[in-house]
């Protein structure tokens, strides 16, 4: 019995996927810093006590004082618990429940 229950579980942990993240009021999560490229991915939380949330969404295709600004304004978001509206370059604009999303606009929320 004991087998089988460890098994199951170890069967559903494989399934488990990103969390839903809603892209407009959104938590900074982990950031991701390169050493050849500097700022590479983020990924965002539903709230701020959660330990998982989106899929790492990255920055290809943005220059390095673009990264420097958005690495500006992802920390500080972070350090001071403030959501961000944060658009990609899918369809919906948003998608961060999938992998291999890329930024493309970041905002401060009005509301924190």
């Amino acid at each position: 019995m004991k087998i089988l229950f460890v098994g199951m579980m170890l069967f559903l942990s494989s399934l488990v996927s990103a969390e839903h993240v809603n892209c407009i009021g959104a938590y900074v999560g982990r950031i991701a810093v390169d050493n050849q490229t500097g700022l590479d991915a983020v990924v965002f939380l539903s709230n701020r006590q959660n330990t998982s949330g989106s899929y790492w969404v990255n920055f290809n295709g943005w220059n390095a004082d673009a990264k420097k600004e958005a690495l500006s304004v992802l920390m500080a978001a972070k350090l001071s618990g403030h959501r961000v509206d944060v658009y990609t370059k899918a369809a919906d604009n948003c998608s961060v429940g999938l992998p291999g999303q890329t930024l493309s606009q970041i905002n401060l929320s009005t509301n924190p």
